[in-house]
């Protein structure tokens, strides 16, 4: 018996061995037709792959291959057996028309053009060609530009599709016309052909939604967008598309909901889970996104990497929270003996950035350079990094560093927007702009992002910022922030039918009652812009009934003291004082009022108890200091401001307030060193800088100084602030640009007229450049705005009216000289309210309190607290 088995068996492998490689490959082939047949394609597509094993060039089970794998979805790994079949057998023409049927559909021309004119040379005359001919003559005539056959290629695919309805190709050229022209939802009749002859085509579907999406009535493009989310539940693209919607309109739970089931398990994968942590953040605050990562941490017991991770995320917003030495313990602690990987680099950056916060720029640096050791391209290392570069004033350093970030992440806004950054920083405002447009373009449209550009438009070119605005609330209707924004632009252009518009869409809005707050300061200014003085003090006083914030109660007051009804804002502020006497932001306005009243010695009474009561309240502080300088008592001031800094000794305002102060008593070293400070504390201060770099230019002559100097100031160029202008103007003429110098201190002097040292300043650069006459006129308007005050420079400017007649330089100086005495820049004194660029001069201590002998200078300074 065991003999005849192994003979049997014998001759079973004498037949196997006598099969060639070509019926093996035919068996495999069968076995894969008939697997197909029976529609089990995965295991039909298994044995179509073991055919090439002893065949490599068998035309027809490639060809099936690449059909099956078509037909499961997977068009990139059918589109390369196409090529291989392509490379094989090429004169097959019916190969070439799909390949280029693929590249069509996928957008790649390139290849389109490659096998599709090879089909057509191939078998001109086939069926199949005229489509792909159909396709390369309007993708052509697009490119050239070519109207006349433009017209021709959308009237020959009309023709086909009256001879063949369901030609897909032919419908899209005509949806591609229609998009591109004036009337893109004349593309929704072929969309809605091409949707229904292929259902699933989720690209179609998109198309449709982006055209509903562009009404004014946008009731139909959401009833789509919900069916689309039925239909299509698993799709990250149109569930993304419908958190966007609902965030918009402020259906937060809802879009919440969604996030939550595409997150799946607590205990799956961590990056779909990191995105409902960063809605929580951004749309619920720290609190929110600390304890979802709490929660997290705890349902991961069994998985270290997410657990670490989650415990990490919920140190990270403590520690934003305010809880930051435990914080950072925490991180620390979990850093400690980790194995390298991706999420250790990606904690480790993130304890750097909480380092670099704490101002430990060191252990930050360490940090950084750590995790960029073991990934080179690490995005929130290189953010880090090119941070601290420009805090350096390395802005091509920090330039360089953010497009390798970008590398690694073109459609990253964060990176984009501090890259806009780097490029102001560097003074090129043409690279800003289109950052910062680009940066609204791949957030297709962000609340941030477009908020950020319009900023940076609106000093240049304030119709473009409101198309920007319109643009971003088109994708965010909703949004309260975007339509104040548009809002408070029509009103300051007086276009008030679109002011009552935003106010209707804001009253619209029921689910956050900031909204009807906005609606309702938005109609009492426009009613107060436009003379209708009782009905917009009626709306200002409803909305602060009941005392009301204090943005409210000023409001009030404010209007009417404009109005000329004092005597009404003072007995309005004192029947709120009366119901609660000891409320400070009232108190605060009281001092303001008064002052405005002429009653100085109750303003001064009122903020001095206001100072005892609460030594900490700033604002009471730099109004008291600023009162007692104009009231001729600089002394007191400075006691009041030393004060004021014992109790508050890291209060930006007031240390900007004491360099002024030792800038203007000739403490020269010791007002540098405080620019300094404020200025390493916070570099993208551009008022701080600008004070910092005039003053490094104005009273130091070594070389370092003024190189510290331009770079500080390189971030002025193209400004249009005066005192900025006449800041980077005069650094211009010390490196020995004159010609360029000119053209920032003529219109800063146009815009300072009364500053007797933005005139010298400007007529000695007019002297440099031989503009004799010029140079006299400035130069003499010089000496006379600065007579009867302290100015050395006036010493300089005579030596230099002297050589302009002729005369002989006296000690004073000479008329090259570059180091004047004293600098016209500083933004304390000269710029205006309205002239600061957008989104940068921020921090001057004016600017809490920016009256003008217009309005009513002492009630403004009071603004809330």
């Amino acid at each position: 018996m065991k003999l005849r088995l192994i003979l049997a068996a014998t001759v079973m492998l004498s037949l196997a061995a006598c099969e060639s490689s070509g019926e093996k490959a035919e068996r495999y082939f069968q076995s894969g037709v008939e697997l197909a047949e029976a529609g089990d394609t995965d295991r039909a597509i298994v044995e179509l792959r073991n055919v090439f094993t002893y065949d490599g060039e068998h035309y027809e089970a490639r060809k099936l291959l690449a059909e099956l794998l078509a037909e499961r979805g997977d068009v990139g790994e059918a589109y390369s057996q196409y090529l291989r079949l392509a490379e094989q057998y090429p004169d097959d023409a019916a190969t070439r028309r799909t390949l280029a049927t693929i590249a069509i559909d996928q957008g790649q021309w390139e290849e389109a053009e490659r096998h599709g004119n090879a089909a057509l040379q191939l078998e001109p005359d086939a069926p199949e060609a005229a489509d792909i001919r159909l396709a390369l003559a309007y993708r052509k005539a697009v490119i050239d530009e070519d109207a006349a056959a433009q017209e021709q290629a959308v009237a020959d695919a009309q023709a086909r599709i009256e001879a063949e309805p369901e030609n897909a190709l032919a419908r899209r050229i005509l949806v591609a016309e229609a998009i591109e022209s004036d009337e893109p939802e004349d593309a929704l009749d072929d969309l809605d052909a091409l949707i229904a002859t292929d259902p699933d085509n989720l690209d179609y579907a998109m198309v449709k939604l982006r055209i509903l999406g562009e009404r004014e009535d946008r009731s139909e493009a959401h009833a789509y967008l919900q069916q689309l989310a039925e239909k299509f539940p698993d799709n990250n693209e149109v569930q993304m598309t419908l958190v966007g919607l609902q965030i918009s309109e402020g259906q937060l739970d809802e879009a919440e909901a969604v996030l939550r089931r595409l997150a799946g398990p607590d205990d799956g994968p961590a990056e779909p889970h990191l995105t409902v942590i960063k809605f929580l953040e951004l749309n619920k605050g720290f609190d929110a996104a600390r304890d979802e990562s709490a929660r997290l941490a705890e349902a991961n017991p069994e998985n270290a990497a997410n657990r670490q991770l989650y415990q990490s995320l919920q140190a990270y917003y403590a520690f934003n929270l305010g809880d930051r030495e435990n914080s950072i313990a925490i991180m620390e602690q979990t850093l400690e003996g980790a194995e390298p990987s991706d999420q250790t680099n990606r904690l480790r950056a993130m304890l750097a950035g909480m380092r670099l916060q704490m101002g430990e720029r060191d252990t930050a640096t360490a940090l950084v350079q750590e995790v960029l050791t073991a990934d080179p391209n690490n995005v929130h290392a290189l953010r880090l990094r090119a941070q601290m570069e420009l805090d350096d004033d390395q802005s091509t350093q920090a330039i360089n560093t953010l497009r390798q970030a970008l590398s690694q992440n073109p459609r990253d806004t964060e990176t984009m927007l501090l890259l806009a950054e780097a490029y102001s920083r560097a003074g090129n405002r043409e690279l800003t702009g289109e950052t910062l447009a680009s940066a609204v373009d791949i957030s297709d449209r962000g609340v941030p992002e477009s908020l950020r550009y319009a900023d940076f438009l609106v000093s240049q070119n304030r119709s473009a910022a409101r198309n920007v605005i319109t643009d971003a609330l088109q994708r965010n209707p909703q949004d309260i922030e975007l339509l104040m924004r548009q809002g408070q632009m029509a009103l300051e252009d007086q276009t008030y039918p679109q002011v009552e518009e935003v106010i209707a869409r804001l009253e619209s809005i029921d689910e956050d009652p900031r909204a009807a707050n906005a609606a309702e300061t938005l109609r009492g200014a426009m009613m107060l812009r436009q003379g209708r003085t009782d009905e917009g003090l009626s709306i200002l006083e409803e909305s602060a009934s009941g005392g009301g914030d204090a943005a409210a109660v000023l409001s009030v007051v404010r209007a009417q003291v404009v109005a000329g009804r004092t005597a009404e804002a003072r007995t309005y502020l004192d029947n709120l004082l009366a119901e609660d006497p000891e409320r400070q932001d009232l108190r605060l306005i009281d001092a303001g009022l008064s002052l405005t009243e002429g009653n100085a010695d109750r303003s001064e009474e009122i903020l001095r108890g206001l100072i005892a009561d609460h030594p900490d309240m700033l604002q009471a502080q730099e109004l008291l200091y600023r009162q007692l300088l104009q009231s001729g008592r600089p002394d007191e001031a400075a006691a009041t401001l030393d004060a004021a800094l014992t109790a508050n000794p890291d209060a930006r305002n007031l240390l900007l307030l004491r360099a002024t102060a030792q800038e203007q008593a000739g403490d020269i070293d010791a007002a540098i060193e405080g620019y300094e400070a404020l200025y390493r504390a916070n570099t993208g201060d551009i008022v701080v800088a600008n004070n910092l770099a005039s003053m490094l230019a104005t009273w130091r002559d070594d070389p370092e100084s003024l190189t510290r100097a331009s770079a500080v100031a390189q971030r002025l160029k193209d400004t249009r602030v005066p005192a900025f202008q006449d800041t980077y103007g005069w650094i211009a003429y010390r490196n020995g640009n004159a010609s360029e110098a000119l053209t920032y201190l003529q219109p800063a002097a146009e815009g300072l007229p009364n500053d007797p040292l933005v005139q010298y300043h400007l007529g000695m650069v007019q002297a440099e450049l031989g503009r004799t006459e010029l140079a006299r006129e400035s130069l003499t308007r010089a000496l006379q705005l600065g007579e009867g005050r302290d100015l050395p420079q006036m010493a300089d400017a005579q030596t230099a009216l002297a050589v302009l007649d002729g005369g002989t330089p006296t000690d004073g100086g000479t008329a090259g000289d570059s180091a004047p005495a004293a600098d016209a820049t500083s933004v304390e004194e000269s710029t205006e309210a309205g002239q600061a660029e957008p989104a940068t001069a921020t921090s001057t201590s004016e600017q809490s309190a920016p009256a003008t002998a217009e309005t009513e200078p002492a009630v403004e300074p009071a603004a809330g607290n």
